[in-house]
């Protein structure tokens, strides 16, 4: 569709009646489908596409910035992806989703005082639909700088605002297995279970802390749901491993 227009309108001849919402229709249409070229995991295309709405409006447009920041992200590019970020958020101050990114970001290149900074922007905003994972974000960098306190007291924020939010459920669950807390570790592993039955961390999680306690029946279960959802991943060959050799 987005073509055939394009063609229409450079070669009908004369000077082009298309009404102005028509071409807005056609930027909005192209940014679509670099999120969806992006989310399929195809980062070369989604970058041509989104050059390609860039070429259709040369406005100052944040969420132009957040897409090409959330691509270049997917290249590892992180240094671009960072100031894709950076330059929605000067276009549009206090752009939360930016800053969640950015947070993000920041968390993955282990600059956790940086991830905290972000997030804090993010979770200061009532009306923005994701505070519950920002708060596990926050959770993830204060666990990762040794704040076991402050980490636990962001997961539990964030559990307030969606008590079934299995992302925290699991790392509270981390937090507890690495504090020796091994009962409220299973009870955590098992709720983010029950919220997503096909959470394969959280299985592997379990898994783990079954072997800490030395209940190997419940271990080798465990594992053997990973490897039955996801055999390729990470923690599908880690848990073909215990199954080798913990299991037989």
């Amino acid at each position: 569709m987005i073509v055939t227009t394009l063609l229409t309108s450079c070669f009908g001849g004369g000077k082009s009646t298309e009404p102005e919402v028509n071409k807005e229709k056609l930027y909005q249409d192209q940014k679509a489908l670099a999120v969806a070229s992006l989310r399929r995991g195809n980062f070369q295309q989604a970058l041509k596409e989104i050059d390609e709405a860039q070429a259709l409006n040369k406005k100052e447009d944040p969420e132009l910035y957040l897409i090409r920041g959330a691509i270049y992200f997917g290249f590892k590019d992180y240094p671009r992806a960072e100031s894709n970020y950076k330059r929605a958020i000067e276009i549009k101050p206090g752009y939360s989703q930016a800053s969640f990114n950015l947070c993000g970001l920041y968390l993955k290149e282990s600059k956790f005082d940086a991830a905290i900074a972000e997030c804090n922007k993010v979770v200061a905003d009532p009306v923005f639909n994701a505070r519950e994972n920002a708060y596990t974000t926050i959770g993830l960098a204060y666990f990762n700088k040794g704040d076991i306190a402050s980490a636990r007291d962001n997961y539990e924020k964030a559990l307030q605002i969606n008590p079934a939010f299995v992302y925290a459920h699991n790392e509270l669950g981390k937090l507890y297995m690495a504090t020796g807390r091994e009962g409220e570790a299973i009870d955590e592993f098992k709720l983010a279970i029950s919220g997503l039955s096909t959470y394969e961390a959280a299985y592997y999680n379990l898994g783990l802390v079954y072997l800490k306690i030395d209940d190997k029946e419940n271990a080798c279960k465990s594992f053997a749901e990973v490897v039955a959802l996801s055999p390729n991943s990470e923690f599908g060959m880690n848990s073909n491993h215990y199954l080798s050799t913990v299991c037989n």
